[in-house]
């Protein structure tokens, strides 16, 4: 299992590396173009009850603005775990998308609760106790919740993925914007459900073997696994093996695709959608925008009078149409 150890520590670097580096190139890119639309959750009730905005009051960049950091959670919350935009707006897609995606989050909180137990290994709590007493019962919990969040993880999570597939094959709105790896993704993280799921099925000690390979690549130290657990090390079956290998592939090819909009909505939403900060004189967003204005237009946009050596300010202060018009009038 030494090279399984090495590719988990080799796939955690990369995710976490790429992931850092695009959220670094995203924040620190041009300032955006605003949305503009209204209400945003963190509009006061009285307002967002009708669509208003504080743009309606006199003087209203002069006021200090009232954010309400609760209905903003509480909408990130809905969107996240139970995809409320596509609930409202297709319903067909969301029949699969929801299994789809709430699996992966089972699975990541089956990982999570694995790590934990392993740190509490680590910290010397004991986990095969016979005792009726604090421990033992604590245990059952956490073994509960493992098999719970594996079972129910992986089978609604591969019936997503099911749908998803079929949605796009079928349906023709969605076939026309579909793309080879719109395809490659969801049967990927589709065959990580399936071996998951057979996995599971097949195999009792299944957690017992997960513990002990979350305790090694936490110690840095495989070696020691047998010798505390005493017990025989024998690896995982076949399914096992798969699954963890397709999911430490998915892990490092995770960054290179549009799925990064699990952080990217950050973006999308806190800066795009809902950021309504007034572009007052001296502020930050002023000094943004006269940086972007005083760059020269290089792309070839004759329609606007570029010609790779004006600035934006410049052309957004010129007439287009007013050397067309005095041609017309003056042909000689």
């Amino acid at each position: 299992m030494t090279w399984l150890y090495f590719f988990t520590y080799t796939a955690t670097l990369v995710f976490v590396g790429l992931c850092i580096a695009r959220f670094i190139k995203i924040a620190t890119s041009p300032i955006h173009f605003r949305w503009e639309l209204y209400p945003v959750p963190h509009e006061s009730r009285e307002k967002s009850a009708y669509g208003g905005s504080r743009l309606e009051e006199m003087d209203w960049w002069k006021k200090p603005q009232k954010k309400s950091f609760f209905r903003e959670l509480r909408y990130m919350l809905s969107e996240i775990f139970f995809l409320k935009s596509v609930w409202e707006n297709n319903r067909g897609l969301w029949i699969g998308s929801f299994p789809f995606h709430f699996g992966l989050y089972l699975l990541i909180a089956n990982v999570g609760l694995l790590l934990f137990s392993a740190l509490l290994v680590l910290m010397g709590v004991k986990i095969m106790m016979r005792e009726m007493d604090f421990v033992f019962y604590f245990w059952k919990v956490i073994y509960w919740l493992l098999q719970t969040t594996f079972w129910v993880g992986t089978i609604i999570g591969l019936l997503g993925s099911i749908r998803l597939l079929i949605s796009r094959i079928i349906d023709p709105n969605l076939k026309k914007y579909s793309t080879a790896s719109h395809y490659f993704n969801i049967i990927l993280i589709g065959v990580i459900f399936f071996t998951g799921f057979l996995w599971i099925m097949n195999d009792r000690q299944m957690f017992m073997s997960l513990l002990m390979y979350y305790y090694g690549l936490i110690t840095f130290q495989p070696g020691l696994v047998k010798q505390y657990f005493a017990v025989t090390e024998s690896g995982f079956p076949v399914a096992g093996y798969v699954h963890i290998y397709a999911t430490l592939f998915f892990m490092m090819y995770l960054p290179f695709t549009h799925m990064t909009h699990f952080f990217m909505k950050y973006f999308t939403y806190h800066k795009v959608r809902w950021e309504d900060e007034p572009n007052l004189p001296n502020s930050k967003i002023e000094g943004k925008i006269s940086k972007l204005l005083n760059q020269p237009v290089s792309w070839p946009a004759p329609h606007i009078g570029a010609d790779g050596r004006k600035t934006w300010i410049e052309i957004a202060a010129a007439n287009p149409w007013e050397k067309k018009n005095e041609e017309q009038l003056n042909p000689d």
